[in-house]
């Protein structure tokens, strides 16, 4: 019996039986998703690139496309970054991938949410997230995650980026 035709009567017990929590109690999994790290890809003068690297379980036997990513992060009880990411790309059937999720820094919001950092300095972080994937026969399900630790923030060596920063805050 191939994937899609397991999923239909999945999907008639799941609603004639109370839920996913029964599915679950039947042997069928639920897809899960971790924060394997966060850091910093390509940066310029103005803004950085941000990787959520997230590690993502396909229990199922098709493909689980990923749809989007929410994501916060604060620092302290300071919010510095918010948004909202489409994706692109799929888990494969039945496997675990580790995919980077890119979201674009801007250094004027950075440098405006937190007044007292600098390039180069190290700040608490606190991540909470939401990827959103497609699953078969489920529809769209968001899996929550957290994520609490150090960032490295980038430093642009041969540029006075604290010139930068002033500027940029007195607009």
């Amino acid at each position: 019996m191939d994937g899609k035709k397991l999923i239909l009567p999945s999907l008639l017990c799941c609603l004639l039986c109370g839920g996913c929590e029964t599915l679950q109690a039947l042997g069928f999994q639920r897809p899960t998703a971790r924060v394997a790290g966060i850091q910093f890809g390509q940066v310029t003068l103005s803004d950085a690139q941000l990787l959520f690297d997230i590690e993502v379980d396909n229990p199922y036997p098709a493909a689980l496309p990923l749809t989007n990513l929410d994501y916060t992060l604060s620092s302290g009880a300071q919010p510095f970054l918010a948004g909202q990411a489409d994706l692109q790309g799929s888990i494969p059937a039945h496997s675990k991938k580790l995919v980077s999720l890119p979201v674009s820094v801007n250094y004027l919001e950075l440098f405006r949410s937190l007044k007292n950092i600098q390039p180069g300095m190290t700040i608490p972080y606190q991540a909470g997230l939401g990827l959103s994937v497609d699953t078969p026969g489920l529809g769209l399900l968001t899996l929550p995650l957290k994520k609490e630790g150090q960032l490295s923030l980038p430093s642009i060596s041969g540029t006075d980026i604290m010139t930068i920063r002033d500027l940029l805050l007195s607009k």
